[in-house]
């Protein structure tokens, strides 16, 4: 590309990523206002008054604490399905579900997803990045990176700049004993060399520049081009990238800095741009955009009029263009941006609030105390106010009677309805979809009534916020697994799946040398990939499970499954058609919970021991198309051998 048109494109994509910082900030404005709101600190007051934490009750906090167990309290249930019918994916789709979700628990999406689910109730929306890992100079910018010496050698580099520049020569003895230890650990091996491997990253909501010209939210997919905002020490960039960004604008730090390790950067750096130099430890901001019409990624810095990386394609991608997944909380039609739990209750939780304060400002009003007569003299009343529990108090009432004296002091009566918040936790309830008993009003139910209620109230309410994470999740497992076709070897996946198994059977009394496949994983194309599985999550997985009540209906149900797995085991060995017990039993458990495989309770004759392929013939010896019978006749007695 030539200078002259790098630089156009170079104006044209400034010019655009400034139209969408005006076009969101509002939105992003209002993401930091809310989490302020759920975290309830004032930093402005003394951290050791009162005003610090201002919130009496801080319902938000504690609603988003109810609803995020209930929608996703474990890693989500994976089955794959083969898409063509007609071909024997068993295995395949076996090792897929193993090899997918051995990744995404390595990638710990576990607690990714969490904060995600907790930033789209916060903020509106929630994102996950999800990248494969391979070369450092080469990969899209992955933040939590899985550990290998591909680090450390960008931190040398970086600490070899710094020894260079003659403007860090107070640091330069820090930073030569700090070099050495980082050569020494390298020498010494403590970390693989560059490790592999699927990662997924959390992006803050406002880091996230979206085409400003898409109308609703699901049309982010078919957006023209989305830009991740990446804060970054500028001596990291630098050593990442091979440029002097010298010139870079300041990243003007917000709520929060997203974590890097190996990074050592000041806490914080309030400066403004110009007016000081960047320093090493200063923060700048790359940009990464994602270009989806001309399929290419960019990479460029605030402030420096040059691309950090020369235009590039993603090494591998799945299906759908973007890496970036984003979970909405509600979706509105027409609106790219919906309410967030906190939009919805804010004003409810202050009117609450400001319904207990007023109460306790008025029960501190009604302290007992005393009127006396402007007659009596300072003495006695002073020996009155002294006197103790059960003590004679003798006043003076020179001869009037004692009540005209002196008499408790009235206060105004407290009308219990005018504090009544019962209409707030009405309000609250509509808006949030979520009754008392789901808010653990009800702390231990007592009885199996009550505790009936609470769970059908968290199920019912809650279920299209959880039907939405599933359906999100269910993108991250396709997409993942369409990454981990394209780049995994053979080799390893038989780290993960194990070994094929050698075993020696009898034909015909001749030891004959078989092979147990333990996985299957094909060479394809991209497009043949796509088109091969289909990975679907299994519906109500990712909630806590339901503890004694689904426990009991387990037992209810088990010898049903039982007696009915039992008749298609007799109906097989007999060459019966067992069809419609096979109907039954799919029916049965289908009523009683979805999420339940029945082909997990079918038993298989033809192949309780496994595929076993002759290596000289090259051929599956259980397979119904292998006719030989001297094959059939040995198999079926079971005369099997290990080595």
């Amino acid at each position: 590309m030539s200078s002259f048109h790098s630089e156009a494109l170079q104006q044209k994509w400034i010019a655009r990523i400034a139209h969408a910082r005006a076009h969101w900030d509002s939105f992003h404005k209002r993401v930091k206002h809310n989490r302020q709101t759920v975290a309830g600190f004032n930093w402005n007051a003394d951290p050791t008054g009162k005003d610090f934490y201002s919130l009496r009750a801080n319902l938000i906090h504690g609603t988003i604490s109810a609803v995020l167990p209930n929608v996703y309290a474990r890693n989500p249930e994976i089955s794959t399905s083969p898409t063509h019918t007609g071909v024997d994916l068993k295995l395949f789709c076996k090792t897929l579900d193993k090899v997918t979700n051995r990744a995404l628990e390595r990638a710990q999406l576990k607690n990714r997803a969490k904060s995600t689910v907790r930033a789209a109730l916060t903020c509106s929306i929630g994102i996950l990045k999800v990248m494969y890992q391979r070369d450092i100079s080469q990969d899209a910018y992955i933040q939590v990176r899985i550990n290998d010496a591909q680090e450390n050698i960008l931190a040398i580099d970086e600490l070899i700049a710094d020894l260079q520049d003659a403007g860090q020569r107070n640091q330069h003895e820090a930073k030569r004993a700090e070099l050495k230890e980082l050569i020494r650990s390298l020498q010494e091996g403590a970390e693989v060399e560059a490790a592999q491997g699927l990662v997924i990253d959390r992006v803050l909501t406002e880091n996230l520049l979206i085409d400003p010209s898409i109308c609703e939210f699901w049309d982010y997919l078919d957006a023209d081009w989305i830009c991740q905002i990446i804060p970054m020490k500028r001596a990291q960039a630098e050593a990442l990238y091979k440029k002097n960004l010298s010139n870079a604008k300041v990243y003007q730090p917000g709520q929060a800095e997203p974590p890097h390790r190996k990074t050592r950067r000041l806490a914080s750096m309030h400066l403004n741009a110009g007016s000081a130099p960047v320093s090493d430890d200063q923060q700048i901001v790359v940009l990464e955009i994602w270009d989806r019409t001309t399929q290419r990624i960019y990479t460029m810095v605030e402030g420096v009029a040059d691309w950090l990386r020369e235009p590039y394609a993603p090494a591998s991608a799945g299906e759908r263009w973007y890496p970036f997944f984003l979970l909405p909380y509600q979706v509105v039609d027409g609106q790219f941006i919906g309410p967030s739990l906190v939009d919805l209750t804010e004003r409810l939780q202050e009117e609450h609030n400001e319904a207990r304060d007023r109460f306790n400002q008025h029960r501190d009003l009604c302290i007992p105390g005393w009127v006396a007569s402007s007659d009596i003299n300072e003495k006695t009343i002073k020996k009155h106010s002294d006197s103790r529990f059960g003590e004679i108090t003798i006043v003076d009432t020179e001869g009037k009677p004692l009540n005209q004296v002196i008499i408790p002091r009235g206060h105004p009566k407290i009308d219990p309805i005018v504090y009544d918040t019962s209409a707030v936790r009405y309000d609250w309830e509509q808006v949030t979809g979520l009754q008392d008993a789901a808010r653990s009003t009800v702390v231990r139910p007592k009885t199996a009534t009550e505790a009936n209620i609470l769970q059908r109230a968290l199920s019912g309410r809650v279920f299209e916020f959880k039907d939405q994470i599933e359906d999100w999740l269910q993108d991250i497992a396709q997409y993942s697994a369409q990454l981990l076709l394209q780049e995994l070897s053979k080799e390893q996946v038989e780290r993960c799946m194990g070994a094929p198994v050698i075993k020696t059977i009898l034909v015909d009394n001749k030891p004959v040398t078989v092979t147990e496949k333990t996985y299957d994983w094909p060479t394809l194309t991209k497009e043949r990939i796509f088109d091969m599985v289909d990975l679907r999550i299994r519906a109500g997985t990712t909630g806590a499970p339901d503890g004694i009540e689904e426990k009991e209906g387990w037992l209810k149900v088990l010898p049903m499954i039982t007696n009915l797995s039992i008749q298609i085991q007799n109906l097989q060995a007999k060459g019966m058609d067992y069809e419609h017990i096979r109907n039954l039993l799919q029916e049965t458990l289908l009523r009683y919970d979805d999420r339940i495989d029945s082909n997990l309770f079918i038993p298989n004759i033809e192949r309780q021991s496994g595929d076993y392929i002759d290596p000289n013939l090259g051929v599956n010896l259980f397979s119904s198309a292998y006719q030989n019978p001297v094959y059939k006749g040995v198999l079926s007695k079971g005369e099997l051998q290990n080595d």
